[in-house]
């Protein structure tokens, strides 16, 4: 693994999860290789599987169902994270989180436990949150597709924003245009959305759901579209397909996912999978039951190894695109080597790893 935490930009670093985040965590880092059970750092929860949107790319179109987690059986999983270090949650699709019709008393409840949160969002259900709830996020990313009137429709109350970290996000893909779209201008008009959203960042994407080959190709096609739109907010992030090294995926036991999807053998919606990456692995654009790792009620026998992983990553993960995480910390729990990390200025929110 070694150096390939240090082929990342600066940007990348410092507004993604590149892997650099962990060891600001030394308790966390310690405590997993002792096999004392503190390592939860940050947690991804998704309590809503309904959206208003269709974007191509996204699990969620694909699907058949969308559940919605009950908000007691959220914070009952958040709880018994907080026991074992938890510091913040991120609150993402599933659907559109604020969809969710419990999403303020969720919010205001996760902060309420002294919890840093934060938002990915289409930016088109704003009104839905409370005010007060805007400035307490310690950052707002908001995921752009284009559809009908989506310049006008994506929106966010800028005035209550002031201290909040706000970030776009972007898939290169031109799977749902009639027409293919002539991509400078396509991300000029990003440009101006950011702008008036007070944007930090704009980060751009292929499809992950593309083969490898064709997403390597993307990525270059990628680079050429932003050089010709200058525009220093904007950066590609660098992901790719790759099944880890190792046996063993140790990130979800730092940063487990809750999705809505219902745990294999119960009715009720609430599942935890590794991360938000297993959809790749099988080119089917859902959350399918080889990766649950356990119920939100059973996430302390998980991270204490009463129950075991029931997939291989090495043989089950080929679309893994946290691979370099992965292998990190297989060899920080093999070696206790720490790698060496690129000096980035101004990473932000070191508690969302």
């Amino acid at each position: 693994m070694g150096e390939a935490i240090v082929k990342k930009t600066d940007q990348e670093h410092r507004f993604t999860s590149t892997g650099i985040k962990f060891w600001q965590h030394m308790d966390a880092m310690e405590s997993y290789r002792q096999g004392s059970g503190r390592t939860v750092i940050s947690t991804h929860i998704a309590p809503e599987g309904a959206c208003n949107l269709t974007c191509p790319y996204c699990s969620v179109t694909h699907r058949e169902t969308h559940n919605r987690i009950d908000l007691d059986v959220i914070f009952d999983y958040v709880d018994k994270l907080r026991t074992r270090g938890l510091k913040a949650v991120i609150l993402t699709g599933g659907g559109e989180p604020t969809a969710y019709k419990d999403f303020n008393r969720l919010a205001w409840g996760l902060l309420g436990r002294g919890l840093k949160v934060a938002l990915i969002t289409n930016g088109t259900l704003s009104k839905r949150v409370d005010s007060g709830l805007w400035r307490r996020f310690s950052w707002v990313r908001v995921s752009m597709n284009f559809f009908d009137g989506w310049e006008g429709r994506i929106q966010l109350p800028t005035q209550h924003l002031v201290g909040v970290t706000v970030g776009c996000s972007v898939v290169y893909t031109e799977q749902h245009e009639q027409e293919p779209g002539d991509w400078v201008n396509r991300f000029r008009s990003i440009s101006k959305i950011a702008d008036r959203l007070g944007a930090s960042y704009v980060r751009v994407l292929p499809n992950c759901l593309l083969p490898q080959n064709e997403l390597a190709a993307s990525h270059k096609a990628l680079d050429y579209q932003l050089r010709q739109v200058e525009d220093p907010r904007f950066f590609r992030q660098d992901k790719h397909h790759r099944a880890p090294s190792c046996g063993t995926c140790h990130q979800s036991y730092f940063r487990p996912y809750l999705s809505e999807e219902c745990m294999a053998g119960s009715d009720q919606p609430g599942a935890v999978y590794p991360c938000d990456s297993v959809v790749l692995n099988d080119a089917v654009a859902k959350f399918v039951e080889r990766y649950q790792l356990c119920a939100p009620w059973d996430i302390l026998d998980y991270m204490d190894g009463k129950i075991e992983q029931r997939f291989d990553p090495r043989v089950d993960c080929t679309g893994c695109v946290f691979t370099d995480n992965v292998e990190m910390l297989d060899e920080w729990k093999a070696t206790g080597r720490v790698p060496d990390l690129p000096d980035v200025e101004g990473v932000r929110h070191g508690e969302f790893v």
